[in-house]
């Protein structure tokens, strides 16, 4: 398969320069620390070259931690991507199961799994665009580690953050009748990936944005603390694509998840220049990095008329049903639809 134009990139990969092997792990790491050094400060913390980093959330606060993990040739392909553009799409990606539960991401560790002829200024510019990506969001980088692999580039992100005491969006919160909504637009990051793994130079500006939400995901943790501050308590991030997502929701729910076709937020010419394939796209394709959220019916409309404008936007997309699993329709009350594929699932 021909790689992805690079006059598309900047400064992508292999720009040239030594090597890690020829650097040395002691300078790497000098170098990383002086990188992250200059982005947010860390909260209630300082970077004293300890083993470990010591934090604990506000008092009244409780703390919040995941972790995520890109992987070269599965997450990213290097001549698809800019070195800086990977490190801020690591923290995204990791900060955005943070979001999905309500939480102000605070503090963050990195790993870095790479062969000894990687190139060390791409190293450096990996994380530079991480350290940019969570300055942004009021977040250090406060620690991490580097090793030496036989195997694919990885880049490891631990985020931590705090959410009121007995306070988050939870998966399990929702109940039979509950309006489902989404954030944002469905479907744009795996358009792009399409149009990526075609090697297709975009057309026009829409496709332009399809692969930039495949390489540089959106951070909805604005949104998802304005959700918990609104008294939503049933939400989750859609990683792996609306259709699995839901159906996780559902079943911690205890509930079956509908969804109506018609009402999928999408750009409109997702529909038109991927025919029948577009509700794969934005049902099953994955990494939209959106959230989604169970209402209570009485509280829906209240939440869309007072939601901020600069947020990304809510859209009502189905609801939760008694039963089990998910029912794709073409309209609320409408016909049942086929599922589509989803393509977001590792180890399938």
């Amino acid at each position: 398969m021909p790689a992805f134009p690079r006059a598309l990139l900047r400064n992508g990969f292999g720009a040239g320069g030594p090597t890690l092997a020829e650097v040395g792990e002691r300078a790497l790491v000098e170098r990383l620390i002086e990188i992250a050094e200059g982005g947010a400060e860390p909260a209630g913390e300082d970077r004293n070259g300890d083993d470990a980093a010591v934090w604990r959330p506000p008092p009244g606060h409780d703390l919040a931690v995941s972790i995520d993990a890109v992987v070269e040739d599965v997450d990213f392909r290097r001549d698809w991507i800019s070195p800086r553009q990977l490190g801020r799409k690591a923290f995204t990606v990791a900060a955005s199961d943070l979001a999905g539960m309500g939480a102000q991401v605070v503090n963050c560790v990195a790993t870095l799994c790479a062969r000894g002829s990687e190139q060390f200024e791409d190293v450096i510019e990996i994380q530079r665009g991480l350290c940019e990506a969570a300055a942004s969001c009021g977040c250090a980088l406060i620690g991490g580690d580097v090793s030496a692999i036989d195997g694919p580039l990885v880049i490891d992100v631990c985020v931590t953050g705090s959410l009121p005491a007995g306070r988050a969006l939870r998966r399990s919160a929702g109940r039979e009748g509950d309006v489902l909504m989404v954030s944002g637009v469905l479907g744009r990051a795996a358009a792009g990936l399409r149009l990526l793994r075609e090697s297709r130079v975009p057309a026009d500006l829409v496709e332009t944005r399809w692969i930039e939400a495949q390489l540089q995901p959106p951070s909805r943790l604005a949104e998802g603390r304005r959700l918990l501050d609104a008294g939503v308590l049933c939400g989750g991030d859609v990683s792996d694509g609306l259709l699995l997502d839901a159906a996780r929701t559902a079943r911690a729910c205890g509930c079956a998840a509908e969804l109506w076709a018609d009402s999928l937020p999408v750009d409109a010419p997702l529909r038109d220049r991927f025919g029948r394939e577009w509700l794969e796209l934005a049902g099953g394709g994955g990494e939209d990095f959106e959230l989604l959220v169970a209402v209570a019916q009485q509280d829906a409309m209240r939440l869309l008329t007072g939601w901020p404008a600069e947020l990304a936007p809510l859209t009502a997309v189905g609801m939760l049903r008694a039963g089990s699993g998910v029912q794709l329709l073409d309209r609320r009350d409408g016909t049942h639809l086929p599922m589509p594929a989803s393509a977001a699932e590792h180890f399938t």
